[in-house]
């Protein structure tokens, strides 16, 4: 990640002030658990905390204890919330500057020479938010019993995969794991340090063994006495659908025990507000020597949407949020004097990423979006321009590319095909042997159908450029119809690979190695435009796998030793050789480049650095230690 340190560490200077070191032996904590240790309800904070605590230094001053961090949660499928903000403890972390990754739950981290081992020490005496201790015994019970286990999952995740062979990960004693990889992992730190990282030391053994018959001859006939199928949705019931942090469910359960600086009281998608109070074994001290975190509870208030999260900050109900307030941070701002914005470095490379699914289920629509001169056709159609004065005032046009502030901008990949041409439009689909036309004006198909699909988003902001976008299409001849699904909808059909074509956001702007989904197809989760070519990456034998052409291919193997190098210098070389292909590919289109964005925290909300990165591999604003955050 030393490539990105260039990017931030002009941009956010220096986000840490010095702090004294602490010269106290006795450790502080929130006055709320000191009451529950005088009335014998807690053990002593020295008994709560893991002999080497890791020391967080505030962002500006040492905080006070107290006070609920209020935020605005969509009502449906908007667990990302709670990853961002209380759900972000992996084994190494983001420095907040997002040049590096230091060790987090981990004490330490020493990989060996060839990056084909990384061995992690865990912090002794570190437990989980019920008491009960956390060490190498939780890693191998999620690496045995949750990845390994054929019921839960039968491919694993690409992150987790070397040389097409997947982890190994091994106890050396209590506290020290080591993984495994068949090649040399280079990117392995940095996939760990992505909020999919939390995996790894998600799962409690001692609060989830006894639901499994491995360690409970009883569990089947358990669950079945208390109205379950069986002990896998029991299981399901208790923890949510293991495997991947992408699912909602994982934040149904309170009583499941974890890392986190808050746990939650009650049920995601049913409480309002949804109450997350401090865990009085969370394992963080400022340097003073006082447990963290400072706020003692994070109160989640649900709204039906986007623009009424933004109301629910004009009226007072958020005092600290980036998420879903952006667009109307100013004004927001303008009403509630209460508030003062900080500054978010835009990652996205665009505000709607179009893709075609290449692997589409119709035999005769898929050859027709797998023909480039197709794709041409759609991009020098669309009229960026009135787009831009109508959407994003002031933003530039842009495809499907790293932004011009990263090394690994490419200009060919984000200038090509991006004027407003729809003269040549019509060339490129002659071409592509489209010109035949029914009697409403409509193309046909080499079958004699009309050429019709749908292309799918989520929410309404991008729904109305997407409206605004097909247009342009139908202009030409094309039977487009745009499709606002919910989140879940939309999810789930591109997991079943049931969709056509998808309008999104841009992930991979200045994190185009470590998100690299829409430069060529590496996750069946996110590469939408060709979801049975990803799932051939992940795993050939699967039956939703679709052997790629050479390109593809070609470019899926120098991924693999992308992530088989440690050498920084030679991963930037490779990447830019698999954009290279991506340029010749154009496998999506985009509208254009992301402006930078605002979010909004009151005045007596502190240690919240002015400006941070926006993007979701760096999981914002986690990696900005939210336990440090404090309250007047």
């Amino acid at each position: 990640m030393k490539s990105y340190a260039n990017i931030f560490l002009g941009i956010l200077a220096v986000m840490f002030m010095d702090v004294p070191t602490s010269s106290a032996t006795d450790f502080g904590q929130a006055p709320i658990l000191a009451k529950q240790v005088k009335d014998g309800t807690l053990p002593p904070i020295d008994e709560r905390l893991p002999s080497t605590p890791m020391i967080v230094t505030p962002n500006d001053k040492i905080g006070a204890y107290g006070g609920t961090w209020k935020m605005a949660q969509r009502d449906t499928r908007d667990h990302a919330l709670l990853i961002r903000n209380i759900g972000y403890e992996p084994l190494l972390r983001w420095t907040p500057q997002w040049t590096t990754t230091v060790p987090n739950v981990a004490l330490s981290f020493q990989p060996s020479s060839d990056a084909t081992e990384f061995f992690f020490r865990l912090r002794p005496g570190m437990r989980w938010s019920d008491g009960a201790p956390f060490d190498a015994d939780d890693i191998i019970f999620w690496y045995e019993d949750i990845l390994n286990n054929p019921a839960f999952s039968d491919n694993v995740p690409e992150w987790l995969n070397a040389g097409g062979n997947t982890v190994q990960v091994d106890k050396i004693d209590e506290t020290t794991v080591a993984f495994r990889f068949s090649t040399p992992y280079g990117l392995f730190p940095t996939a760990l340090a992505r909020p999919e990282g939390v995996e790894p030391v998600s799962y409690p053994a001692h609060f989830l063994k006894p639901l499994l018959p491995k360690y409970n001859a009883k569990a089947d006939e358990e669950a079945r006495a208390q109205g379950f199928s069986g002990w896998k949705d029991r299981f399901i019931n208790v923890f949510g659908v293991p495997g991947s942090i992408d699912d909602p469910s994982r934040w149904h359960s309170p009583d499941v025990p974890t890392l986190n600086a808050w746990v939650l009281t009650g049920v995601y998608g049913e409480d309002d507000p949804l109450i997350a109070k401090r865990n009085p074994y969370y394992w963080k001290i400022d340097p003073m020597g006082r447990q963290l975190p400072y706020i003692d509870q994070v109160a989640f208030t649900r709204v039906p949407s986007k623009s009424a999260a933004a109301d629910a900050a004009i009226a007072g109900k958020v005092n600290m949020q980036e998420r879903h307030v952006s667009a109307r941070a100013d004004e927001i701002l303008a009403a509630n004097d209460n508030l003062q914005p900080f500054t978010l470095i835009e990652s996205d490379m665009n505000y709607l990423t179009l893709s075609l699914n290449l692997n589409d289920k119709d035999t005769v629509l898929r050859k027709i979006f797998q023909d480039k001169n197709f794709r041409v056709a759609l991009s020098y159609a669309i009229d960026r321009e009135a787009i831009i004065s109508r959407f994003a005032p002031g933003a530039l046009p842009h495809q499907a590319a790293p932004r011009p502030e990263s090394p690994l901008y490419r200009a060919v990949l984000a200038r090509q095909f991006i004027s407003h041409d729809p003269d040549l439009a019509m060339d490129f689909l002659a071409k592509a042997n489209l010109s035949q036309k029914d009697e409403d004006g409509f193309l046909l198909r080499p079958d004699g159908k009309r050429l019709s699909f749908t292309i799918d988003t989520e929410g309404a902001d991008r729904f109305e450029m997407l409206s605004a976008v097909i247009q342009y299409w139908r202009d030409l001849g094309i039977d487009v119809t745009a499709r606002n699904l919910s989140r879940d909808v939309f999810v789930t059909s591109r997991e079943k690979n049931d969709h056509q074509a998808s309008a999104w956001g841009g992930d991979g702007g200045l994190d185009a190695m470590v998100i690299p989904i829409n430069y060529l197809p590496v996750s069946a989760d996110s590469s939408w435009f060709a979801t049975g070519w990803a799932n051939w990456y992940v795993n050939p034998d699967s039956t939703d796998a679709i052997t790629p052409p050479f390109p593809v291919q070609e470019q899926l193997a120098l991924y693999d030793l992308l992530k088989a190098t440690a050498n920084s210098e030679k991963q930037m070389q490779l990447m830019r050789d698999i954009l290279d292909i991506s340029a010749d590919q154009f496998y999506a289109m985009g509208i254009a480049l992301p402006l930078n964005r605002k979010g909004v925290v009151a005045k007596n909300f502190h240690n919240v650095p002015k400006v941070m990165p926006a993007a979701w591999s760096y999981a914002t604003p986690a990696p900005t230690n939210p336990s440090q955050y404090y309250i007047d």
